[in-house]
């Protein structure tokens, strides 16, 4: 009789989630930047609905989204581990809280870098020990949301720029940006969930048994 061999689901949800999110990622970024491209080529950005420029456009929703999409991760992350508890909760709300803002006011990278920096470092601190595709994730989306973050600021669309947003130049560099933005909000969103799963592990015991081990998950 052939042995079975035993399956760990927690390592396949975690690549379940992993390969969703950056299957989310791609569609959106794509329908992103194809959506800029035809509203100004086609019709010199009249539908305001497609013009990634615009806070209140579909993608700029769709970048909302992602981002509340974190921060309910964090607070779900924090409901599920004993460890570090207060501080996914505290990302959770600093991030929920930097949506509001954002759903309020046009964005400005120097008056949120403060609260982005805190964001970046809880990340990089909390998910350090996560196993390496999550933790790779969550890295790539950091540094998406740092790229879009330089472009706002010193590209041909920063905040401050007074350059013309009917030039192709502006407009790719508007795609970037926005893109990286949007593609940053759905990694960090999708590595912090598959790191949940991913912390569980295999770890044979010396009677040649299999267990898991979780990343001291409550019921």
């Amino acid at each position: 009789m052939f042995p079975v061999r035993p399956t760990i689901p927690a390592a396949d949800r975690m690549r379940r989630i992993i390969v969703a999110g950056l299957l989310v990622m791609l569609v959106f970024v794509a329908l992103q930047a194809v959506s800029q491209a035809i509203d100004f080529s086609v019709f010199n950005l009249r539908i305001r609905a497609l013009n990634s420029d615009k806070h209140d456009s579909l993608f700029g929703l769709a970048s909302l989204l992602a981002q509340a999409a974190v921060a309910a991760a964090s607070i779900w992350r924090g409901r599920r581990v004993e460890r570090h508890r207060r501080e996914w909760y505290a990302l959770g709300a600093i991030v929920a809280g930097l949506v509001i803002v954002r759903g309020l006011i046009t964005f400005n990278a120097t008056a949120l870098a403060v609260p982005l920096a805190c964001v970046f470092c809880l990340v990089c601190w909390l998910t350090w020990r996560d196993p390496g595709p999550a933790r790779a994730v969550v890295w790539a989306g950091l540094v998406l949301m740092a790229t879009s973050l330089l472009l706002h600021k010193v590209g041909l669309a920063a905040d401050s720029s007074t350059a013309s947003d009917y030039t192709w130049a502006y407009q790719i560099t508007s795609m970037v940006k926005h893109g990286a933005e949007l593609a940053g909000w759905v990694l960090l969103a999708t590595g912090i969930a598959a790191g949940i799963e991913g912390r569980a592990v295999r770890k044979v015991t010396s009677a040649g048994s299999l267990v898991l081990e979780t990343e001291s998950a409550t019921p």
